[in-house]
């Protein structure tokens, strides 16, 4: 076994693909497969099985992951926290969110909390789940803010409130004379599905879409909901999709509806394990559990 086999297995776990592990360790696709292939000679048990073009994790890896996580963390901590040493700057906060969330909570967040804090400054990234984990485990950054990531080590979650899915598509769509959306409304259509950065993520959306399943089509997969609404306001295809960024795209051509059976994702900050939440930081939590009731795409709960 070696620790460019185990990066490649690390790799393709936590972004779902031997192509965007390869582009994260510069290495061509073949590259990577070989390091896998490699990997599963020296463990004698198989990591993935492959269906239709894609790697699904076994059992075994699931479990072999958490201890591949363990040591990958223990070296990126040392190299998070030197880089912090040497660059270390009073008054900054490092938030991570994902696209939709930057589009609209996030902002209402930050304008409250520059009340407070007029001078300090932000460093915002935009990311994927999978990134915002590593992000977290490495301690690079101070703060997510976005779906509840799922259980993983190096980092702590706190609960801010669940998220109602809704039905997106084009204005004058065939079913926009409809006030709500089930799943028999969508025989024959185009429908988005999401890329699942974590296996069974997403089986909310793909439970309330089996008994249609054989009778949509399934051709476009999107990893961001900007990208979705996008999709969307050309006509391509409909969805069911989180609902921050419907307003941004109000004005470009789409329109909302209530779906039914409802789907709801939690919502909620996430930070490094152990990290000294210091004043600002609190504050910045604490305003965010505040917001969060304002907004009428959070459900209680």
């Amino acid at each position: 076994m070696k620790f460019r086999q185990v990066e490649a297995f690390r790799n393709i776990m936590l972004l779902g693909t031997t192509s965007a592990a390869a582009e994260k360790m510069y290495i061509s696709q073949p590259a990577v497969s070989r390091l896998l292939s490699d990997l599963e000679d020296s463990l004698g048990f198989a990591l993935f099985e492959r269906k239709k073009g894609r790697l699904h994790p076994t059992v075994e890896a699931t479990e072999f992951f958490r201890s591949v996580e363990e040591i990958f963390i223990g070296f990126q901590k040392l190299e998070s926290v030197a880089e912090r040493i040497r660059n270390r700057t009073p008054s900054e906060l490092k938030i991570a969110c994902t696209s939709a969330i930057a589009s609209s909570l996030l902002t209402l967040v930050l304008e409250e909390h520059k009340k407070f804090y007029p001078t300090e400054r932000f460093t915002v990234l935009t990311l994927s789940m999978s990134e915002i984990a590593m992000r977290l485990q490495t301690n690079s950054i101070d703060l997510a803010l976005g779906l509840e990531l799922p259980k993983l080590v190096g980092i702590e979650r706190e609960f801010i409130g669940n998220a109602r899915f809704v039905f997106a598509m084009q204005d004058g769509h065939a079913l926009s004379h409809k006030e709500v959306i089930y799943a028999d409304d969508l025989i024959g259509e185009s429908v988005l599905s999401v890329l699942d950065s974590y296996p069974g993520y997403w089986n909310k959306l793909e439970n309330a879409l089996e008994p249609v399943k054989g009778q949509i089509h399934r051709g476009i997969q999107i990893d961001t909901s900007h990208t979705a609404y996008a999709i969307i306001s050309s006509g391509l295809a409909v969805g069911v999709l989180e609902p921050f960024a419907a307003i941004t795209w109000r004005n470009k051509g789409v329109i909302t509806r209530q779906f039914e059976p409802a789907i709801s994702y939690p919502y909620g900050v996430a930070y490094p394990t152990n990290i000294k939440q210091h004043k600002s930081l609190h504050h910045f939590i604490s305003t965010i559990k505040t917001v969060v009731p304002t907004m009428s795409e959070f459900d209680e709960g």
